[in-house]
């Protein structure tokens, strides 16, 4: 029997939701429906816990429900479930504190603020949320960069953005920064950057990063 699992956020485990049921955690891009008669052997379910699945997604497979896979979805999906029989819905009611780029970027230029474990766990260990930190921290140095010669209003031109709270944070930051911690700042960027075209995701590459710059830039 196939489980559902309805969540506002992806999770990680299921834990919180206290399943009696072994399982082993699957990424989507592994999964192979293609060969579903070997999968009834399996004793563990399968937990697919890096994406959302909706109905056409498994329709599309011709998926066999009477299997032992575990998917998440959105609460707006599920109605389009309702007459499939092997399944078992579970809600997971449990909250999760929202985390965001600008949360871990803050501690990483306060040198009064150590770095947050959870943090620092959340933001390396998946690589679309490290994404969304890296993508931000390069465009608040580059920002911090430019600042060093040009003007505000130039700068919002450049990084097409409007002049907001964010100027007023980098202001802030280059009265106490030194133009050579940017640099090298930037250095790191380009240096993962390279690593991340070249290779898969690494975890460990991306602590290391977290903790380089914040050695850096922490005034």
């Amino acid at each position: 029997m196939t489980y559902l699992i309805v969540t506002d956020v992806l999770i990680d485990n299921l834990e919180s939701l206290n399943l009696d049921i072994q399982y082993q955690k699957v990424s989507k891009e592994n999964i192979n429906f293609n060969n579903q008669s070997l999968l009834f052997e399996d004793k563990l379910y399968k937990f697919v816990n890096d994406s959302y699945f909706t109905y056409k997604n498994l329709q599309d497979h011709e998926y066999d429900f009477s299997l032992k896979y575990i998917f998440q979805i959105k609460k707006s999906n599920l109605q389009k479930f309702q007459n499939i029989e092997s399944l078992n819905i579970v809600h997971n009611t449990f909250k999760v504190n929202e985390k965001f780029p600008w949360d871990l970027s803050n501690i990483i230029f306060n040198k009064n603020k150590n770095l947050d474990s959870e943090l620092l766990l959340y933001f390396s260990e998946k690589e679309s949320n490290f994404r969304s930190f890296f993508n931000f921290f390069t465009k608040e140095i580059l920002r911090l960069k430019l600042l060093v010669d040009v003007n505000i209003e130039d700068t919002s031109k450049i990084l097409n953005e409007k002049k907001d709270y964010k100027y007023e944070k980098a202001e802030n930051l280059l009265q106490k920064l030194d133009e050579c911690k940017i640099d090298q700042a930037i250095n790191l960027v380009y240096k993962l950057e390279e690593k991340m075209l070249r290779s898969s995701y690494n975890q460990e590459n991306s602590k290391r990063f977290i903790i380089a710059v914040k050695q850096k830039l922490q005034v």
